[in-house]
C-alpha cells in the first residue's frame, strides 16, 4: 500500500514540499497537524476532557494526550482536520459555532523512536456536558476528565500532579480520581504545554 503523503515546511511555516510520513518522522521534518482540545462545563467548572490512547498503538501507548489530533495529508487544510474528532471520538456532528481556532503552535517531540518537528492547528471545542463518545478502539481507549483550573496549572509548572476523573454518561466520577504526573502524558514539550494553556484560558475568559 502506497504510504500516505504530507506536506514539507521550514521553520517559518514556508511550504517546500511533500514527504511519506516514515521519512517525516526519521528526518525530523517540519509537517501539519490539528489537535482538538473539548471542554465542557458542568456544576459550574470548566472540565478539559484528555483521551488515553490505546495500549495496541505504537506510539506512546496507554499515555493520556490531546481530546483528538491527528496528522493532515498533503492535500488538506486545518478544516479537513475535523474528521479526527469523527473517526477518534465517534461524534456525528459538529457544531461550528462552539468550535475556536487558536492558532498555530509549535509542538516538538524528540524519543529514541522518532523526530516529531510539528506545527499543530490548535482548536477549542466546547461540548454540552451530557456529550457521549463512540471511542475508536484502536486509536482511543477512555476518555477522562480534569478540572480545567488545575490542568491549567499543571501545565504551567505551578503545580507536579493533576487529578484525573472518569467521564461516564456526562458524570464526573470523582470518588474515582487518580493523580497523575507529567510522565503520564505523550511526551510534549513543556513550551507546547504553556501556549496551549494560555491559549484555551483566554478564550474561555473571552467567552464569559
Amino acid at each position: 500500500m502506497e504510504e500516505e503523503l504530507l506536506k514539507v515546511f521550514d521553520e517559518q511555516f514556508n511550504p517546500i514540499g511533500k514527504a511519506a510520513r516514515t521519512k517525516i518522522h526519521a528526518e525530523g521534518l517540519w509537517h501539519e497537524t490539528v489537535h482538538f482540545w473539548l471542554i465542557t462545563k458542568t456544576s459550574g467548572n470548566y472540565y478539559v476532557f484528555l483521551q488515553k490512547r490505546s495500549k495496541s498503538k505504537k506510539d506512546y501507548p496507554a499515555l493520556l494526550d490531546i481530546t483528538a489530533a491527528g496528522h493532515l495529508l498533503a492535500m488538506e487544510t486545518s478544516e479537513d482536520g475535523i474528521r479526527e474528532l469523527q473517526e477518534e471520538l465517534g461524534l456525528p456532528a459538529i457544531e461550528v459555532d462552539k468550535l475556536f481556532k487558536l492558532g498555530l503552535v509549535k509542538n516538538i517531540i524528540h524519543t529514541n523512536q522518532l523526530i516529531d518537528n510539528e506545527f499543530s492547528h490548535v482548536y477549542l471545542y466546547i461540548v454540552n456536558k451530557d456529550i457521549s463518545f463512540q471511542l475508536q478502539e484502536t486509536e482511543v481507549s477512555d476518555i477522562v476528565v480534569s478540572e480545567f483550573t488545575a490542568f491549567y496549572q499543571f501545565c504551567m509548572a505551578e503545580r507536579n500532579e493533576l487529578l484525573i476523573y472518569p467521564w461516564r454518561n456526562g458524570i464526573v466520577v470523582s470518588e474515582e480520581e487518580r493523580k497523575v504526573g507529567k510522565n503520564s502524558f505523550v511526551p510534549h514539550e513543556e513550551a507546547y504545554f504553556k501556549k496551549v494553556a494560555e491559549l484555551l484560558n483566554q478564550q474561555l475568559e473571552n467567552l464569559k
